[in-house]
């Protein structure tokens, strides 16, 4: 579980890096990139009904948060990011998924440095 302080949860936060921010995308992910004024870094989740029903959307979002939280250590902390799924996502393995957010990651720049990749 994302410690507290590292969630996004408002609407305006959400439309605000939507907004402001900078897209990278994948084969199965999106991610959206803004700096912030905060020292934590932030992350938020969109998963769409498109993807499937409830048990699969929050199967979606459990895995993507688990992928996420093991970079949390070796990220530039003033960020704010959204991780959105892409309807294909379930036709994917974990190990895939880790891979292209690796990637996303990287092209974003938000690694604190390259050799912690």
């Amino acid at each position: 579980m994302l410690n507290r302080l590292n969630r996004l949860k408002k609407r305006y936060q959400f439309n605000y890096v939507y907004k402001s921010g900078e897209f990278y995308s994948q084969e199965h992910i999106c991610l959206h990139a803004v700096s912030s004024k905060t020292k934590n870094i932030k992350v938020g989740f969109a998963v769409t009904k498109k993807i499937g029903h409830a048990v699969v959307r929050n199967r979606v979002r459990r895995q993507l948060r688990e992928i996420l939280q093991k970079h949390i250590p070796n990220l530039k902390q003033n960020y704010n990011i959204i991780v959105v799924a892409k309807e294909n996502i379930t036709q994917t393995n974990f190990q895939a998924l880790c891979i292209e957010m690796e990637k996303l990651l990287t092209k974003a720049n938000l690694f604190k440095d390259e050799e912690n990749i």
